[in-house]
């Protein structure tokens, strides 16, 4: 076929290499069969050479997107909201399909991980909860205004999970704790210094904190610690006693005794952090970093 560039002289095979972009990122695929003019250079690809390149390109997107694990797909089902009949109409699958790959009985096959991956990409809570990149931006975000504000360890975390919308069962699988405890260290219930040392390593590592912020957050727990513990407050708005109104009151309660903290006395009258348990946080960090365990 005559070269449509320079209609000076007939393409010839030949093989050269191509730029892709898949997941945002290039790739270069090499050795790919073309045809190409020996007059002007002109390189193009025949029908079949296209779907080739085609085959390759989808190959690559398919290795290079992780199998999404049970758990994952626990989630992913969460954040939607949906039942197990409802998502498995959604990718138009057999009704069982799902609920196996749930329960690890069989993996999730390449094509429909590809499929689900799409999908949570068209989710924001979805790309939060399941993606670490993403995670990482919207908490990043989050702590932009959140650290430069007076503010105690434990309504921080909370804070931050509500503008991420992170779901807590996530949040305690990162952190390696029970719901029970989250809800404690966002509730302010005991000293700061009687979390364990790893554990606020983990939280410093997931919420991307460093240490001076983490002494700032621990300095303002303890500030309000003594006060919530001699005073009795009754949250005007919540008449209820579920989870969802004790954390509503137990926020409020937070953010008052806060306010008094800042008043109160000046910073050399104020509990500090010990070194001895900021020490031990930072060993802490320094166990995670070596096995790999920073988020």
């Amino acid at each position: 076929m005559i070269c449509t560039n320079c209609f000076e002289a007939e393409y010839r095979a030949a093989k050269t290499e191509l730029t892709i972009t898949v997941n945002d990122e290039s790739h270069v695929l090499h050795d790919l069969d073309c045809e190409i003019c020996p007059a002007c250079g002109e390189v193009t690809f025949t029908h079949a050479q296209s779907l080739e390149i085609d085959k390759k390109r989808i190959a690559m997107e398919f290795g290079l997107k992780p199998l999404l694990t049970p758990e994952q797909l626990k989630t992913l089902r969460r954040v939607l909201d949906m039942k197990l009949d409802e998502i498995c109409d959604l990718l138009q699958i057999g009704r069982n399909t799902y609920g196996r790959w749930e329960r690890g009985e069989v993996a999730i096959t390449p094509s429909m991980n590809l499929l689900v991956h799409n999908l949570i990409e068209k989710v924001p809570d979805a790309r939060v909860n399941l993606l670490q990149n993403e995670r990482t931006t919207a908490i990043q975000k989050a702590n932009t205004s959140l650290l430069e504000q007076y503010i105690s360890f434990g309504e921080y975390i909370r804070e931050v999970i509500a503008a991420t919308r992170l779901l807590p069962d996530v949040v305690c699988a990162s952190l390696e704790i029970e719901p029970a405890d989250l809800v404690k260290i966002e509730n302010n219930d005991f000293p700061p210094e009687k979390i364990s040392p790893d554990v606020t390593a983990r939280i410093v590592r997931f919420f991307g904190l460093t240490l001076d912020n983490l002494k700032r957050l621990l300095n303002a727990t303890l500030s309000i610690f003594d006060m919530k513990n001699s005073v009795t407050m009754v949250h005007a708005r919540s008449t209820c006693y579920d989870a969802k109104g004790a954390a509503v009151q137990s926020s409020s309660v937070n953010k008052v005794l806060e306010k008094l903290a800042q008043k109160k006395g000046s910073p050399q009258e104020q509990k500090l952090v010990s070194d001895d348990y900021l020490a031990r946080v930072k060993a802490a960090l320094e166990r995670l970093d070596q096995a790999g365990g920073g988020q």
